[in-house]
């Protein structure tokens, strides 16, 4: 594969007409998904935790050799889509949607350069475009927090479920109790989010379990991930923490732990990201930091 083919915009670019871009490459890189692959897959926390939980609760379905269908909302330029796909193989049908045609014209090209089938289309961000309950499991990673309806929106997602579907989710949230310095430098006029004018629809881990619950959805987990993020990710900090003149000691020690950062790429990011998987399942479900992996099913009443 060209160097051309696996080059990706990157996360969070914006547009020349301001629409925000979240592009990367598939991890799975061969036809199908190997341990090597889950290995690496280990340095994606994210993708890691909500892959496997797609396989445990599709695994009944998959080994009868029975036909999956799985939703991605919010697939971007169908990285996830890609891996998906490989996780599954033939028997899964795997659509990605999305709101920007940018994206999704970007998928279809980056699935047949991975050589993979799978449809995408662009939609309105209001209304699935599918029937009631036409989906084993929906998937979608930093989307909630875009949304203007929320609760609209997360009926739509049960809507296209089958009772006893899946949902895997990531979303983004407030800032929760536990993320210290984060708050610190919010209530003292300071949002260090990289992407907060985009995101429209932040909730506490108590209001999202509330409308998730709401919307017909038993959650089984939630994590919140990388609470140490001030040591992990000095790079989410570093333009606008440096650009401030308040704050001496939190930026000297941003400007420290974000030089190691950069020289010791790319072992540093692999550690960091490994650290977040294991600092996730050992006390995630009891941190509210920002952000949070929800693992639910939707309820068959």
């Amino acid at each position: 594969m060209s160097d051309k083919a696996q080059s990706s915009l990157g996360w969070g670019v914006t547009t020349e007409h301001g629409a925000e871009i979240w592009d990367d490459n598939p991890v799975i890189q061969g036809e199908t998904i190997t341990y090597k692959d889950w290995g690496k897959l280990l340095f994606y926390p994210k993708k890691f935790t909500l892959y496997r939980y797609l396989l445990k609760t599709l695994r009944h379905i998959h080994r009868q050799g029975q036909h999956i269908r799985i939703l991605d909302i919010g697939c971007g330029t169908g990285a996830d889509v890609v891996d998906i796909k490989k996780i599954f193989g033939k028997q899964a049908e795997v659509v990605g949607i999305d709101v920007v045609a940018l994206q999704v014209d970007l998928a279809k090209q980056k699935i047949q350069r991975h050589g993979v089938w799978a449809e995408f289309q662009l939609f309105d961000g209001v209304s699935i475009p599918f029937p009631d309950a036409h989906f084993d499991a929906v998937y979608t990673s930093d989307v909630l927090g875009h949304v203007q309806q929320v609760s609209d929106w997360l009926a739509e997602v049960a809507r296209v479920l089958k009772p006893g579907g899946t949902l895997a989710m990531f979303s983004e949230s407030a800032l929760g109790k536990h993320a210290y310095i984060r708050r610190y430098l919010f209530d003292s006029g300071l949002n260090v989010d990289p992407h907060s004018e985009f995101h429209i629809s932040l909730y506490s881990k108590d209001e999202l379990r509330h409308k998730i619950s709401r919307a017909g959805f038993d959650i089984k987990k939630m994590y919140s991930l990388f609470w140490t993020s001030f040591l992990v990710h000095p790079d989410e900090f570093y333009k606008k923490l440096q650009a401030q003149e308040k704050f001496p000691v939190l930026r000297v020690l941003n400007k420290v732990l974000y030089f190691f950062k950069q020289k010791t790429r790319p072992f540093s990011l692999a550690v960091a990201e490994l650290y977040g998987l294991i600092e996730m399942h050992l006390i995630g479900r009891w941190i509210e930091s920002q952000g949070y992996i929800i693992l639910a099913k939707k309820k068959k009443y």
